[in-house]
């Protein structure tokens, strides 16, 4: 495979050595492909799943465009830990086995919340290298389909500045933000 970059197995890019370098420019650019998801598959977290979804965060988070001290600290108060199993559902999305997403939702419905009664949506975070796959997709839809199952009417999201025009281009409403509330405000409607 000579003169071509190589995706392996499980989302590590190698290349020949130099392949593509042209010293006065740097490497040519690399035509934007996305990976074969054929694998992929969404399911319920277990608490043995903690591990794995928290090194998911921190890199998704360390990802972030943000001051490198800032994502530092943020990193660990967006972690989960055993006592949030018993406040939020969570969903892993996995590729062979191993985690590759992981979405949280509040699925107390009696929440009062801009448009009536819902859950909150608390976290979606994927493995920055293969963002833009649908991995956040299949993941908010195994969100949506358990709320629908347990009858609530709509899942409040609060996103992140990062990550608003993601959920902007899901198509899901954005919400008006009165002074004081926070700005970056989704609704999810289910019923």
């Amino acid at each position: 495979m000579a003169g071509k970059l190589v995706a392996s197995a499980f989302f590590s890019v190698t290349s020949d050595e130099g392949l593509g370098q042209n010293l006065a420019y740097g490497p040519k650019p690399i035509p934007e492909r996305r990976i074969r998801m054929k694998n992929l598959k969404a399911r319920k977290a277990h608490q043995k799943d903690l591990p794995a979804i928290n090194r998911l965060i921190e890199r998704a988070v360390m990802n972030w465009p943000m001051a490198k001290r800032v994502k530092r600290l943020t990193v660990p108060v967006l972690q989960y830990d055993e006592s949030d199993l018993a406040f939020f559902e969570l969903h892993v999305a996995t590729i062979k086995d191993e985690i590759v997403g992981v979405a949280a939702w509040d699925a107390t419905a009696t929440q009062n919340l801009p448009n009536g009664q819902g859950g909150l949506f608390h976290g979606l975070y994927v493995l920055p290298l293969i963002q833009g796959q649908g991995v956040g997709e299949k993941l908010m839809e195994a969100v949506f389909e358990d709320a629908r199952v347990r009858q609530v009417n709509g899942l409040l999201i609060k996103a992140q500045r990062v990550s608003r025009g993601y959920f902007a281009h899901q198509g899901i409403p954005a919400l008006a933000a009165n002074d004081g509330e926070y700005p970056w405000l989704y609704w999810k409607k289910l019923a």
